[in-house]
């Protein structure tokens, strides 16, 4: 299974190569975003002196530490890649191939109507316990549309 977010069109190792420094670039932001997170997690209770549930902390704590370890992670197998000239064509050949990227595409699709079920389900069953559940959950949708329509006319005039 391919990675969701690592499909791309770069016909020459140079492209590619601008590609997986744009990648490193965003897991430089994804190590950042981990780094506070956690510290929040280690911090809320001890330094902001807000009172937390123990299971949220960690929660906070966890998530945080694995986007950190996860994008130092990333970035240094992109730095190796980079280094490594078969290794960097291996990599754009395979993450160029029609047929992977139509399976990931089809993939992404079921993915996201199972998604949209789910949220509405509990967004329906979950708003006869709780308003704000449901709320929430139909603003979930509500973005998603919106995105959906403000990303195909994007894309619809760019390509």
């Amino acid at each position: 299974m391919k990675e969701i977010f690592c499909t791309t069109t770069a016909k020459t190792n140079d492209e590619y190569r601008e590609v997986i420094k744009k990648r490193m670039r965003t897991m430089v932001l994804l190590i950042i975003i981990g780094f506070i997170t956690a510290l929040v997690g280690f911090g809320a209770e001890s330094y902001l002196k807000l009172s937390i549930n123990e299971h949220m902390l960690g929660v906070y704590t966890g998530v945080g530490t694995g986007l950190f370890v996860g994008g130092i992670i990333l970035w240094i197998k992109n730095k190796l890649l980079l280094g490594n000239e078969d290794k960097l064509k291996e990599s754009r050949l395979s993450n160029t191939d029609e047929r992977i990227q139509e399976i990931g595409n089809r993939a992404l699709r079921t993915a996201t109507y199972v998604i949209i079920i789910v949220i509405y389900a509990i967004a329906l069953i979950g708003g006869l316990f709780n308003q704000i559940l449901f709320q929430a959950f139909m603003f979930v949708i509500f973005t998603f549309i919106i995105a959906y329509a403000i990303a195909y006319k994007y894309y619809n005039g760019k390509m």
